[in-house]
C-alpha cells in the first residue's frame, strides 16, 4: 500500500481527530515496514510534538519516541497473522499517545496465546487528566497518580491497576465486572460512581461511593459499601473503618479543592506536594498530628496557615522548599 508523507501526515490527522478507518490503520501499519514509512511517521509525530510543545519539553519527547520505536521494534518480532488486525489498532493509538507528549509506557502480557497491551498513564503534579473507556466508564485522574489499563478489556472482567487518586464513573455490565487494584485492596464494582484514593506513598487507603454497590476485597476481609458510605483501611495498623461520608466532599479536587478527614500529617503533606507541585520537607520528627478541614481552590500558603492554627506546625520558605517544624 502505497504511503507518501503527506498521506502518513493526513492518516494521523484523521486519527488524532477521532476519524479513521481500518484503511487508514493498515496503511500506517505497512509504512512501519519501510526506512521511508519510519521517517515520514517520525517527523509526522515530531511536527504533532510541535502542537503539544506547552506541555512537554525536547528531551521527554525524545523519550517518549524512541519507547514507541522499540515497542513497534518488539512489536513486529512477536506478530502473528491471525493477530495483525489487533495490533493495526494498537499500532495507531501508539502514535497519538506518543506525539501528544503523555507519560505512557507500554508493555505486553500474555494470555490463552493472546497479546493484551497495557497503558501505562502518569500524571503529573498540579494536573488531571480525564479518560473514557471503550465501554464508557470516565475516569477523572489526580495529580501523581498513575493508571494501567488495557487496549481491551478482557471477556470477563474490567480490570485496571491504580496508584493514586480518582474518580470512577463505570458504565454497568453485568457480565464484566469492574475492578481497581490497588497495592492494599481491589475494589469491584458493575456499574456505579465512586473515588478511591490509595497513592502507595500514603499511609491510608480510602473508597467512597456516589452511586451503586461497591465491594472491597482485601485479605482481611471483604465490605460491601453503598452510597454514601466510605471505606478507610490506615496500612499502618491494619485497621479498617466503615463510616458515612459525603461523596461530594471525597470528589472535591476535581474542582481543585482540598479535603482532610482525620488525615495524618504526612499524607496531607503528600497530597499538597501533588495539587500544587511544590517541595516540602519535616524539618527532624514528623509530628503525630491529623488534619481535618476543606479548601476551595485556596493558595499554598492559606492552607499552610490554616494547618499551623490547626496544629501549631510552623513553616518556612527556605532555598526553594517549604520547611515544617514544631
Amino acid at each position: 500500500m502505497k504511503n507518501t508523507k503527506k498521506q502518513i501526515g493526513s492518516r494521523l490527522n484523521r486519527y488524532i481527530n477521532g476519524i479513521y478507518t481500518q484503511i487508514d490503520a493498515e496503511a500506517l501499519w505497512d509504512a512501519l515496514k519501510t526506512g521511508t514509512g519510519q521517517k515520514f511517521v517520525g517527523e509526522e509525530m515530531d511536527r504533532v510534538w510541535e502542537d503539544y510543545s506547552g506541555t512537554t519539553t525536547d528531551t521527554q519527547h525524545q523519550q517518549y519516541k524512541a519507547e514507541a520505536w522499540q515497542l513497534l521494534k518488539r512489536t513486529r518480532q512477536r506478530e502473528k497473522p491471525f493477530m495483525l488486525r489487533s495490533f493495526l489498532k494498537y499500532a495507531a493509538a501508539l502514535f497519538l499517545l506518543i506525539a501528544t507528549g503523555l507519560s505512557i509506557y507500554l508493555f505486553f502480557t500474555g494470555k490463552d496465546d493472546q497479546e493484551i497491551l497495557y497503558i501505562t498513564l502518569r500524571v503529573d503534579n498540579e494536573q488531571q487528566k480525564q479518560l473514557i473507556f471503550t465501554d464508557g466508564t470516565k475516569v477523572i485522574l489526580n495529580a501523581g497518580s498513575q493508571l494501567s489499563y488495557p487496549m481491551q478489556f478482557e471477556s470477563d472482567k474490567r480490570r485496571i491497576k491504580l496508584d493514586g487518586e480518582a474518580f470512577f464513573q463505570v458504565t454497568k455490565d453485568i457480565s464484566k465486572p469492574f475492578i481497581v487494584q490497588t497495592k492494599n485492596a481491589n475494589i469491584e464494582v458493575l456499574g456505579t460512581g465512586f473515588n478511591v484514593k490509595a497513592h502507595n506513598e500514603d499511609e491510608f487507603v480510602s473508597v467512597t461511593v456516589e452511586s451503586g454497590k461497591v465491594r472491597v476485597n482485601m485479605e482481611e476481609a471483604i465490605m460491601q459499601l453503598l452510597p454514601g458510605e466510605q471505606f478507610f483501611l490506615d496500612k499502618t495498623n491494619r485497621e479498617i473503618h466503615r463510616s458515612r461520608e459525603n461523596p461530594e466532599y471525597a470528589k472535591v479536587w476535581i474542582s481543585g479543592g482540598l479535603y482532610f478527614n482525620k488525615c495524618p500529617i504526612r499524607s496531607v503533606v503528600n497530597e499538597l506536594i501533588r495539587h500544587y507541585n511544590c517541595a516540602i520537607e519535616f524539618e527532624g520528627k514528623v509530628p503525630d498530628e491529623y488534619i481535618s478541614g476543606g479548601h476551595d481552590n485556596k493558595t499554598l500558603e492559606s492552607v499552610l496557615q490554616s494547618i499551623y492554627y490547626a496544629t501549631g506546625i510552623k513553616y518556612r520558605k527556605e532555598s526553594g522548599k517549604i520547611i515544617l517544624y514544631e
